[in-house]
């Protein structure tokens, strides 16, 4: 409960930093006031019932796409790094060119993976994917690498095998960083699923503030831009709040 009261105080300061930050800079920059929306425009917004009702399908469609691509780039991003801390041979020669790939802009790529996995939900997985895979790969090598080598010495000492090292004391040391990785995830995952709505399928908030932008309806697309970010703010403190919880229960067991 302490935790989770934190995490609310925690998002509930980020809200007003951001709404004091977002004046502040709507009073210095001289905007005109048909483009910039201020937060009480954007709150005027939100509190009419119908534009409320048409945001809340969209929000949806854009929440499901990037929880296909968290999946999908959390999970083969899991496969790959126990595939490079079993076997240094895979990670010095794949590692290299995964890292090269990460180089080469996405918005460049997206097109190719819309003609290969055409616009609908397995193109927006794979894009998603994409952008999640490499930070996600490296967080998560860098935290089974970390493990002491003592107890891992000790675990092989006593007759366990390479797995058991692995499963006692690499991956139990690596669950924080593990958490850290899925935390960068699940905000790069909403990233790639508007990408993928703009670029590809047209659905969701990203084809919207598409829209929006090209038909002048900067109320909807600010709108649209705050209850983005207000998601994920909430979403990052919930998955710190399960890390908080996995880890008292490491901690009770060991």
């Amino acid at each position: 409960m302490r935790k989770a009261a934190g995490g609310l105080l925690v998002l509930a300061g980020t809200v007003v930093a951001v709404v004091v930050v977002w004046s502040a800079f709507i009073a210095v920059v001289d905007v005109s006031p048909f483009v910039a929306k201020t937060p009480l425009d954007v709150w005027t917004y939100l509190t009419e019932a119908a534009n409320r009702a048409a945001m809340w399908p969209l929000l949806g469609r854009t929440l499901a796409d990037a929880a296909l691509g968290f999946a999908a780039g959390l999970g083969v991003s899991t496969a790959v790094a126990l595939l490079f801390y079993f076997s240094h041979v895979a990670e010095r020669m794949f590692l290299p060119v995964l890292a090269a790939l990460r180089a080469i802009p996405m918005v460049t790529v997206a097109p190719i993976i819309v003609l290969v996995f055409g616009r609908e939900e397995a193109g927006t997985a794979v894009i998603g994917a994409a952008i999640v895979l490499v930070p996600a790969l490296l967080t998560m090598l860098h935290g089974v690498r970390s493990a002491p080598v003592a107890g891992l010495d000790l675990c092989r000492a006593y007759g366990g095998t390479a797995w058991t090292a692995f499963t006692k004391v690499a991956l139990p040391h690596a669950v924080p960083t593990w958490f850290t990785a899925a935390r960068i995830s699940v905000t790069t995952a909403i990233v790639g699923a508007l990408l993928a709505q703009w670029l590809a399928s047209g659905a969701g908030l990203g084809g919207q503030m598409m829209r929006d932008a090209n038909e002048f309806q900067f109320d909807r697309l600010w709108a649209s831009v705050v209850v983005l970010t207000v998601v994920c703010v909430a979403v990052y403190q919930l998955l710190a709040l399960v890390e908080g919880l996995v880890q008292s229960r490491l901690r009770s067991t060991s």
